[in-house]
């Protein structure tokens, strides 16, 4: 079993970072493939997921998504593979890619490569997922549209990743349904211990207790817009370019030293989303809940609510 990181040294606030830097699951120098990758998609608890499932499996040396299978491609498999060196052998390795679910070309690239990858899809109130997205995006400077004229792009990559029955079927029919885990983030906030355990099942990881590892499980919650979108852009593409120099040590410097925040968050908070926007985005995505009922056999009544219904009538509408 994979040593825990002792909680004292962790420095307040800094979790994630200090995870990457004191990685201690790796031992023996064998170059080794994903045995499973979590696709998100984006904003459904993958930060959280990556500091609970550290403790027990082999994830990237030195950064939280290497970008590989839809970013980096052209970089070759051995680039890849440089993340996954000296993987301890009773570990399994696998990495956390939420920009990965709505993508078919990275579907068969990791089939190539990895047929038997075990695939976790984790999805959220699609309208809640929409919006935190577009905060994002916002964040990074990679939009100056409103939110419903973001979603309503013909080439949305929101709307396009909420696409939730559609990507699963996708994974599903490329890995086959017994290799392809759908987890919810409703589940999450009811019951953490109970969604990681199911997830930790799902993959044949040893379970972990939750209370052993508290300070690494970070909600990447994003409240506050931009003080300039032209200097968010600039961040922005400055941090995938460091990342593509395999320069993520400069990237957490940086984090650690505030400069991303300076620049891509001010102090002014996001505006709620209107009772009139809300329904007009619920009724948007209706079919596809749906959709992914009849799929997975399961009620989601709750992504069918208002947000601000309360908060156990939704977890009861989702049980």
């Amino acid at each position: 079993m994979g040593k825990i990181i002792r909680a004292c040294t962790i420095e307040p606030g800094r979790g994630e970072s200090q995870l990457l830097m004191e990685d201690q699951s790796r031992n023996e120098n064998v170059g080794r493939l994903p045995d499973f990758i979590a696709v998100g998609p984006a904003r459904t608890g993958t930060t959280w997921l990556h500091g609970a499932l550290f403790h027990r499996a082999s994830l990237p040396k030195g950064t939280k998504e290497t970008h590989y299978f839809d970013w980096f491609y052209d970089k070759g498999i051995d680039w890849y593979r440089e993340y996954f060196l000296d993987c301890a052998a009773d570990r399994l390795v696998g990495e956390i890619a939420p920009t990965y679910f709505h993508k078919p070309e990275v579907r068969e690239r990791i089939a190539r490569v990895m047929p038997s990858c075990r695939i976790v899809c984790t999805l959220r109130d699609p309208v809640d997922r929409a919006y935190s997205t577009y905060r994002v995006f916002l964040r990074e400077g990679e939009t100056r549209l409103g939110f419903e004229d973001e979603v309503m792009r013909p080439d949305s990559r929101i709307r396009e990743s909420n696409r939730y029955a559609f990507h699963v079927r996708g994974w599903q029919e490329t890995f086959g349904k017994d290799n392809v885990g759908v987890f919810f983030y409703d589940d999450l906030e009811a019951n953490e211990q109970g969604y990681v355990d199911s997830i930790s099942d799902f993959l044949g990881l040893p379970r972990i207790d939750l209370s052993e590892v508290r300070p690494f499980l970070v909600r990447n919650s994003v409240r506050r817009a931009p003080r300039n979108l032209l200097l968010a852009d600039w961040a922005h593409r400055m941090r995938v370019w460091l990342w593509s120099q395999r320069a993520d040590p400069v990237v957490r410097a940086l984090d650690r030293w505030g400069v991303w925040r300076l620049i891509q968050e001010s102090r002014k908070d996001f505006a709620p989303l209107s009772p009139e926007m809300e329904t007009r985005m619920r009724k948007l995505f209706l079919p596809e809940v749906t959709a992914l009922e009849e799929l997975l056999g399961r009620d989601l009544s709750a992504w069918k609510l208002p947000a601000k219904t309360n908060f156990h009538q939704r977890v009861a509408a989702s049980a």
